[in-house]
């Protein structure tokens, strides 16, 4: 028989606990939007908003508000909420759709700051996935999307 300490990743437990406890913290985000080679959108530029946070339990909904400023230098007004959710091994990530939660990633600790993706998040022909880096003053969050007509990435600082 296995002593019950040798079960148990505690540093896994302890990434997911600082993550939980930062993701609450969170005030503001800043965003750059960018392409690479045989993408076909103009989803280029940079955005910077504030996080309002609000937390139940298990889950930390972010509300999030910003102006991206497009390549043609476009101003945009930009309105998302996310739901993070504190599960035993992940931290589930939702995009939350007019209230209807869409699965976007569970979010598992590689390294005692470093998440990835489970699994991908699959949208019609992309291919979404995302890694999170904890440190010591802000979430850094990059999302890569690949498709028959997208090759973007999207690299997201909370703090």
């Amino acid at each position: 028989m296995f002593p019950l300490n040798s079960l148990v990743d505690y540093k896994a437990l302890t990434a997911l606990a600082q993550l939980v406890a930062r993701l609450q913290k969170v005030r503001a985000f800043s965003f750059t939007a960018s392409n690479g080679p045989g993408s076909k959108t103009n989803w280029r530029g940079h955005g910077r908003g504030d996080v309002t946070v609000t937390s139940c339990g298990a889950h930390t909904l972010f509300a999030e508000r910003a102006e991206f400023t497009d390549a043609d230098g476009h101003k945009i007004d930009l309105q998302n909420t996310y739901r993070w959710t504190r599960c035993p091994a992940v931290v589930r990530l939702e995009h939350l759709r007019r209230a209807q939660p869409v699965l976007l990633f569970n979010l598992a600790p590689m390294t005692e700051h470093g998440f990835r993706h489970q699994a991908p998040h699959l949208c019609g022909e992309d291919t979404y996935t995302a890694d999170l880096i904890l440190h010591a003053d802000e979430i850094e969050l990059i999302w890569q999307i690949h498709g028959p007509r997208k090759n973007e990435r999207l690299h997201y600082h909370y703090w």
